[in-house]
């Protein structure tokens, strides 16, 4: 696949760009397919130790795929993405380095909408390509953005201001399909209202070496925390988000003014 103009200008204006069908490979389908049974398996078999997890209250924890997410990573090099990513981002191919994760949703009525957020400071710059190994629409879990709120970096307090009332970009997918996003866009993922587990896998594409990214593409498939930490604090936290979610808007908020 060739990059248009018009693809580039989309990518920098709107900090993200969707390509459909990316991968039409049925091999691809299948592993996809396998890969989502045997998360789905293994979060089955340690659900017990997974619900002690940051961000197991608000039903959203981080994976890392294992050695299925290597072979997903060399159906997308086949098909240039290497290239793609260099060419919308300006970076070159051999300077960025890559890591995989993800995340996993849990089934209704467990999980709850996230707050907006960015993945880490503007710098170093982190680019993130997602995937769905099933499809993804408004039912499962969308991850919901604000275009062109990756140009600035600035505090919460300002993002309400600025961002708030204007429309949410939904994210919907179906598998081939690729999302690359600035990783500083202001985002959210949101509730799943099925009774199936529903997971995103994450490239993250980091400009530089980067060694608070640690997404080794070898290591087994493995859950951890998202977004909150599974210590005393941290649980506290989290059930502020989502048990008194009023309470820990105007915490984050007033908080923000201090950054």
């Amino acid at each position: 696949m060739r990059l248009s103009e018009d693809n580039k200008k989309q990518f920098e204006n709107l900090g993200y760009i969707k390509i459909n069908k990316f991968i039409n490979d049925q091999e691809f389908y299948k592993l996809c397919d396998d890969l989502n049974h045997e998360i789905d398996k293994k979060f089955k078999e340690n659900k017990d130790k997974i619900m002690q997890m940051g961000g197991s209250l608000i039903g959203n924890v981080n994976i890392k795929p294992g050695k299925k997410g290597e072979l997903i990573w060399n159906y997308l090099k086949k098909n240039n993405i290497e290239n793609i990513i260099s060419n919308l981002t300006g970076i070159s191919k051999n300077e960025f380095q890559v890591f995989i994760g993800g995340n996993l949703l849990f089934p209704f009525p467990k999980s709850y909408n996230q707050i907006f957020h960015t993945d880490g400071k503007k710098n170093p710059r982190k680019i993130i390509l997602s995937l769905c190994l099933k499809e993804i629409n408004k039912n499962n879990g969308p991850t919901e953005l604000y275009e062109q709120s990756h140009k600035d970096e600035i505090p919460y307090w300002k993002f309400i201001f600025k961002y708030l009332l204007k429309r949410k970009y939904q994210l919907n997918l179906t598998v081939g399909d690729i999302f690359i996003r600035e990783a500083f866009i202001w985002h959210r993922g949101t509730r799943n209202n099925t009774n199936d587990s529903r997971v995103l896998i994450n490239f993250i594409i980091s400009e530089h070496k980067n060694k608070n990214l640690n997404y080794n593409l070898s290591d087994d498939l493995s859950f951890f925390d998202n977004m909150f930490e599974s210590n005393f604090r941290g649980k506290i936290k989290e059930f502020i988000n989502v048990r008194l979610k009023p309470l820990y808007f105007f915490y984050k908020f007033f908080r923000s003014f201090l950054n």
